[in-house]
């Protein structure tokens, strides 16, 4: 079970690792072909929704945990040093912060998308002064 739990928190510190790389390319690409901006913006989301989300899961730690974010980055993976009751809280608090951040980033870059994709369906109105006849 610790060896599925490191893994996907592996997958899971990889994947928001790589969404800023993911974003500066779509940007460049963007700047370079004058193409649409909506990849960009669901991208860039997805990061800021993500920092968020981690953010807000590290502040519902409970305050009797005193090691800062690196040591229980490191806790989670040396219950030699640690030991393993040190160990497995610093594991679940991981998981609960790496699955806050996923969540914030979907969330986030599903909302941009539907707002770009409503934006794109619904038409202004117009300002002119006829009247359909």
């Amino acid at each position: 079970m610790t060896a599925v739990i490191q893994l996907l928190l592996l997958a899971s510190f990889l994947l928001l690792a790589t969404m800023p790389l993911v974003a500066l390319v779509l940007l460049f690409a963007r700047i370079r072909k004058r193409g649409p901006w909506g990849m960009v913006l669901m991208a860039l989301s997805f990061v800021v929704g993500s920092c968020a989300g981690g953010v807000l899961a590290w502040s519902l730690v409970p305050p009797d945990w005193s090691l800062p974010f690196r040591t229980t980055m490191e806790a989670a993976v040396n219950a030699e040093k640690y030991g393993h009751a040190i160990e497995h809280a610093a594991e679940n608090i991981l998981v609960f912060v790496t699955f806050a951040s996923v969540v914030g980033g979907t969330l986030c870059a599903g909302i941009t998308a539907g707002s770009l994709k409503l934006r794109s369906t619904v038409k202004p109105m117009s300002l002119s002064r006829e009247t359909n006849r």
